[in-house]
């Protein structure tokens, strides 16, 4: 297939991301870029030598020349862009989370019906499916070493906020623009991660759930925020398998992110980000007797430490098929959602 044309839609930080993803690829070109400020966008185009820029994305989509789009604005202006970029024939990538509410999440699965000859694909494979320490984990799942997987226990906590580690994100701390705070923000890739292991097959048939906001006053960071800092859920699925699931942002402590997973033969202790610990570790019996055994993990080189935008370019050019379609990331985005609403 001769080099795709994609169109960017969002100039900001991660919209950034995704241009070095793709040209580290080879296979596609960033024609145009676009975002709400002329100039973001203009620097935007400048930086990354992108021939056209736009403040209206419509026109992206009139080029006939362009294949595909990437969505990378704040969650709240997802939407509408994917919706008539599937009416206007073009693929998407849409980046995580894919909507900030129910309504929103139905608006896009109902539109990515009407195009199955389309590819979507949702980033919250990003961290999560595509890494190194996921196939080796679920390789040990799969060879049986685990055994039954019973329960798994997830904590992260962190005094810092996303405003302080974005502080163009204001949007984010407004749940009706965002959906949420840490659950909506991590929780994606929580559960790509490991709901993946388990092929996700598990369904959640019950949930208990608590969250907390105004723990610390960033009133001197943003105007106005209603987001959690702090939550955790208790999660019962069909298959027996529970699921203990903390996430903090703005909390009076910190906890490193930290996953266990249990399993009746054995059990694993890991974190899960590409760019934590290496190693994962790994507990069994032999003979009755614990056994620890350590497992180093190598992620792929800096450069190649995105690796969806191959993925993408891989799905359009029918070698694969999406690790996170729609769908999927609709039954995790209702996870969340109702943890939110507890």
């Amino acid at each position: 297939m001769s080099t795709l044309n994609i169109g960017l839609i969002g100039a900001g930080m991660y919209g950034k991301v995704l241009i070095r993803a793709f040209r580290h690829d080879g296979r596609a070109q960033i024609k145009w870029v676009c975002s709400a400020s002329e100039k973001t966008t203009r620097a935007t185009a400048e930086e990354c030598g992108v021939p056209n820029w736009t403040l209206d994305y419509r026109e992206i989509l009139a080029d006939p020349e362009v294949d595909a789009v990437a969505i990378a604005t704040p969650v709240f202006l997802h939407t509408q862009p994917l919706i008539d970029a599937l009416a206007a024939g073009k693929h998407v990538l849409i980046e995580k989370p894919m909507a900030e509410s129910r309504a929103n999440v139905g608006r896009i699965l109902d539109a990515v019906a009407a195009a199955p000859e389309l590819v979507v694909l949702e980033a919250s494979c990003r961290h999560t499916r595509m890494t190194a320490k996921f196939r080796a984990v679920k390789a040990l799942i799969d060879s049986g070493r685990l055994g039954e997987v019973y329960h798994i226990h997830h904590v992260s906590l962190t005094p810092r906020t996303f405003i302080e580690w974005n502080p163009g994100g204001a949007w984010a701390m407004d749940k009706s623009r965002g959906g949420g705070g840490p659950f909506m923000d991590w929780g994606v890739y929580d559960l790509s991660f490991h709901l993946g292991l388990l092929d996700d097959k598990p369904q959640l048939t019950g949930l208990r759930a608590f969250t907390r906001n105004g723990l610390r006053d960033i009133g001197h960071l943003v105007p106005f925020t209603d987001v959690e800092q702090h939550g955790a859920a208790w999660l019962d699925f069909d298959t027996g398998l529970t699921y203990y699931y903390e996430r903090g942002s703005g909390v009076h402590g910190e906890t490193p992110c930290e996953t266990r997973i249990q399993g009746t033969k054995g059990g694993v202790r890991l974190q899960f980000p590409s760019w934590d610990s290496p190693q994962i570790e790994f507990f069994s019996a032999v003979d009755g007797d614990p056994r620890r055994e350590l497992i180093q993990v190598e992620e792929p080189e800096a450069e190649d430490a995105n690796p969806l935008a191959r993925h993408f370019i891989d799905c359009i050019e029918g070698h694969a098929q999406p690790m996170m379609p729609v769908s999927r990331a609709a039954k995790h985005l209702d996870i969340l959602f109702r943890i939110l609403e507890s």
